[in-house]
């Protein structure tokens, strides 16, 4: 089969490999039929998710089940699956008390040997751990594109949404998101599944970005590269309240300095962006407004809810998917996210 593999820093290519096969009987071997690029992968192109180099890259992806392990039930060959960006095993400490994501027996795909040696998805087959436990058959009305959604960036972007939400003290009537990327952009789109939410206002300064955020929900958008007053705009909106939640899907200097300024008193930040560095955090302006910070990576066990709620037309994150190209074309495709093509939020790449 083919995999894009990641040699050194920077250096990836297309390359030949031998078929994954099982090495559990929980295992299953996924044909990918389609894959993508996040931005987890262009933090490990560049070196700033150490791990050691050479590894298969890439952790999103949908397919059909091509061979099966003898003790998995739930699955058959030939299942159109949808699968987590991250194995979990529901069975260690970690897992019992809902932290999934950090599973003792868990790994991510495509991230090297630091991250659990997972075989990458930007391929042909992959080979998937806790089928029963991680797999999610796709029901026959949702495609592949908004499928590929779910294993990742809606999970995440759910994630954001309903940690802002959920145990914050105040009524939350609005919301405001930073960084329109995949993360972001999921994070407005699930928002549609909050009750009583109001205002879903998104910030960014690329514009092209902020009309899909509009497409997916965003009520108001806000580019401060325009001229656009974030800080107004919340507080014409609220009657000078603030937002009662803040989402942060950038992670940079700009976005955490405005938290304070755009968070009402009492309210709640989810942060789960992950930066390329260190970023400085004000938190005297934060503590002397009672803010609540959480952060976390995205909770992939709501892959099931959110394919029915795709299924029932509720969501439809398809637009996020900017292009769609071919896998032989993944090479060219990976330089243009890593150098930030105009236009280019997420490649749709079409497998078999």
């Amino acid at each position: 089969m083919r995999h894009v593999y990641l040699s050194s820093h920077d250096t990836y290519s297309l390359q030949e490999t031998a078929d994954p096969t099982p090495q559990k009987n929980t295992d299953v071997i996924i044909k990918i039929t389609a894959t993508t690029i996040c931005g987890s992968d262009v933090h490990l192109i560049h070196g700033e998710m150490p791990t050691p180099w050479g590894f298969p890259l890439g952790h999103e992806f949908v397919g059909t089940i091509h061979k099966i392990g003898s003790e998995v039930q739930s699955l058959r060959v030939g299942d159109r699956v949808a699968c987590p960006a991250a194995v979990w095993c529901g069975q260690c400490d970690n897992c019992r008390v809902g932290q999934r994501q950090a599973c003792s027996n868990g790994s991510i795909f495509g991230s090297g040997k630091a991250f659990g040696s997972l075989g990458g998805a930007q391929a042909e087959f992959i080979r998937v751990p806790f089928a029963d436990v991680c797999v999610s058959v796709i029901p026959d009305a949702v495609s592949d594109r908004n499928a590929l959604a779910v294993g990742d960036i809606l999970c995440t972007g759910w994630t954001a949404v309903k940690n802002a939400v959920t145990g914050n003290q105040l009524e939350v009537k609005t919301l405001v998101v930073f960084g329109a990327g995949p993360i972001g952009l999921s994070a407005v789109h699930t928002s549609r599944l909050v009750q009583g939410l109001e205002n879903v206002v998104m910030v960014d300064i690329l514009a092209d970005r902020l009309d899909v955020a509009r497409k997916l929900g965003a009520t108001h958008v806000v580019n401060p590269a325009a001229g656009d007053d974030l800080a107004q705009v919340v507080s014409e909106i609220t009657g000078g309240r603030g937002a009662e939640a803040t989402i942060d899907a950038a992670g940079v200097k700009g976005s955490i300095s405005l938290w304070s300024e755009v968070t009402a008193i009492g309210g709640k930040v989810a942060v789960v962006a992950i930066p390329s560095g260190p970023v400085e955090v004000s938190l005297s302006a934060i503590v002397m407004r009672n803010i609540t910070i959480w952060t976390g990576l995205g909770d992939v066990t709501h892959m099931d809810m959110l394919l029915g709620h795709i299924n029932d037309g509720r969501l439809d994150p398809s637009p996020i998917f900017s292009e769609t190209v071919a896998f032989d074309d993944i090479e060219n495709t990976l330089k243009d996210f890593v150098s930030r093509k105009p236009g280019l939020i997420k490649p749709f790449i079409i497998v078999g």
